[in-house]
């Protein structure tokens, strides 16, 4: 009997760990029937980042282009069915044309629901940063910029070419933006720049808001940029070396722009894997600052394009503990990329990009998950990897998200050999985690004392809930980055206290404590360390 009794739970925790009978990884057809959206909207559509709300609606931003060959910026929001929002924008779509070309490649749903998005304008004599905020309802903030756009020229008078990929948003609202400009030796400068919270350029930071890095030759960016709980700034992308190859790229830069000089050489990492083409595409900071990133690396054995995954240190040195030697190289097909990642709760690594042949040639969506020390995921779809077509065409996974029990992508797929449409999909996860209440059912009362504290000192958190729900509490910096967090589960309704132990590597300084839960408004309150 007891036997038979185990192996009933053990069929029970399989099914629990499931959607309707639907493995990790697999598309949920609860998503559009078919767990994929497919929209053609111009001559070329494509989301380069996505993010999901906390009600569930689902944001994608990205570019379309006409058949003249002009592109314009889109940001989408769909409902958790897999339908366009209505009451966003038009039909579910805002849409801006700016100069005579723009596009749009990071965007941040900040707490208050406002859509921050970054990219690129150009009316092809100056090029520049491209700004906006949305409010909720799809609609330009007119407190931000000039009715809710910022332009920053930053390049050259005379066509000198410069593009932002990368954003993010410091605690104190201040928004940090990563890409190249082009200097007057035609060489693409790889720099970061700081905007304030109403998006005027932050002339405090590096050299007149700018901060960038030394280079010697044509080709080199940065794509990707965080936050360390500090308060530095971490940035990646590539570096050209010579004239046929790249290189792996990070800079870490202090709150004021200034290189850090611990971290790498003289606070720039500069890395070559195969001397042929190596690039990071995106990036996270871990809770001890130890950073874990996605991208590109091409073998000299076959020329191939090869998933590339590395995690450094806190000084930029390989983490010999991860992967390889501090990497991780996948694919044996001659295109595998990795463009976007995020972390799961329990540290598991999820990956986004492409797997298949050369474009324009036939390939796939990919999604990768990894353990925390780099191994393939085995219980994630075929050995860690799932793939997913929708025409049989080229198609790229550029943006992916995580929300409950579900991971989202989006990207672009091609529908003929020549147009490209916007795509998103949502998979099943297998995260043990509680369904959040939609509606918010309370507001929560959240105390913190003493306040300031003494480092290594005792807090004492107190809580009224309303109603009956699961409890997160997390210690962020100053900076915005998460630094501890603690998952205290389903809570019954009524005053609530708990005691918390400053972890040992959190300095003097300003600190957050974020209290959130299923069914009530998240609550913030600073916390101030002494010495």
């Amino acid at each position: 009997m007891k036997n038979n009794l185990t192996i009933i739970i053990a069929i029970l925790l399989v099914f629990c760990g499931r959607i309707n009978g639907q493995p990790a990884g697999a598309l949920d057809t609860t998503f559009n029937h078919t767990g994929k959206v497919v929209y053609d909207n111009a001559l070329q559509d494509l989301y380069n980042d996505v993010k999901v709300q906390t009600d569930g609606k689902i944001v994608a931003t990205g570019a379309s282009m006409s058949s003249s060959y002009a592109p314009w910026v889109e940001v989408s929001r769909l409902l958790p069915d897999g339908s366009f929002d209505p009451s966003f924008g038009t039909n579910g779509f805002f849409t801006l044309s700016y100069k005579a070309e723009c596009g749009a490649y990071k965007f941040i749903i900040k707490d208050n629901g406002k859509i921050l998005v970054c990219g690129y304008a150009t009316d092809y004599t100056e090029y520049g940063v491209l700004l906006f905020q949305l409010n909720e309802d799809g609609t330009l903030d007119p407190a931000f910029g000039d009715s809710g756009i910022v332009y920053q020229p930053t390049g050259l008078t005379g066509g000198f070419p410069s593009n932002f990929y990368a954003m993010a948003l410091q605690t104190d609202q201040k928004i940090i933006v990563a890409g190249y400009l082009t200097d007057n030796t035609y060489n693409q400068i790889p720099v970061v720049l700081r905007f304030t919270e109403t998006g005027l350029l932050d002339v405090t930071f590096g050299t007149n808001g700018i901060a960038g890095i030394p280079v010697t030759q044509t080709d080199n960016t940065f794509s990707a940029i965080a936050l360390q709980s500090d308060g530095k700034i971490l940035a990646a992308g590539h570096i050209s070396n010579g004239l046929s190859w790249f290189s792996l790229l990070i800079a870490r830069f202090d709150p004021n722009g200034n290189l850090d000089t611990g971290y790498g050489s003289g606070g720039i990492v500069n890395l070559n894997l195969n001397n042929v083409d190596d690039k990071f595409f995106d990036l996270r900071v871990l809770s001890g600052n130890e950073t874990v990133l996605t991208g590109v690396t091409v073998s000299q054995a076959d020329l191939y394009y090869h998933m590339l995954l590395m995690r450094f240190d806190n000084t930029g040195v390989p983490d010999a503990t991860f992967g390889t030697n501090g990497s991780v190289i996948f694919g044996d097909v001659p295109y595998t990329v990795g463009y976007a990642m995020i972390t799961q709760p329990d540290g598991k690594i999820l990956v986004s990009g492409v797997t298949g042949d050369l474009q324009p040639a036939s390939n796939e969506w990919a999604l990768w998950r990894f353990n925390m020390d780099g191994s393939p995921d085995l219980s994630f779809g075929n050995s860690g990897l799932v793939t997913t077509d929708f025409f049989g065409h080229s198609q790229e996974a550029l943006g992916i998200a995580l929300y409950e029990d579900k991971i989202i992508l989006a990207g672009k797929t091609r529908n003929t050999t020549d147009y490209l449409d916007f795509a998103v999909a949502r998979y099943v996860n297998d995260l043990n985690v509680t369904a959040s209440v939609k509606e918010i059912t309370s507001t929560l009362t959240f105390t913190v004392s003493p306040n300031p504290v003494k480092r290594n000192g005792l807090v004492r958190l107190e809580y009224e809930l309303k109603k009956e729900g699961g409890i997160s509490i997390e210690l962020l910096s100053s900076a915005g980055i998460p630094v501890k967090e603690l998952l205290l589960g389903k809570q019954p309704a009524g005053k609530h206290s708990y005691p918390f132990l400053l972890p040992s590597n959190v300095s003097a300084g300003v600190f957050f404590l974020r209290i959130s839960g299923s069914g009530f408004t998240n609550r913030t309150v600073k916390l101030v360390v002494i010495d």
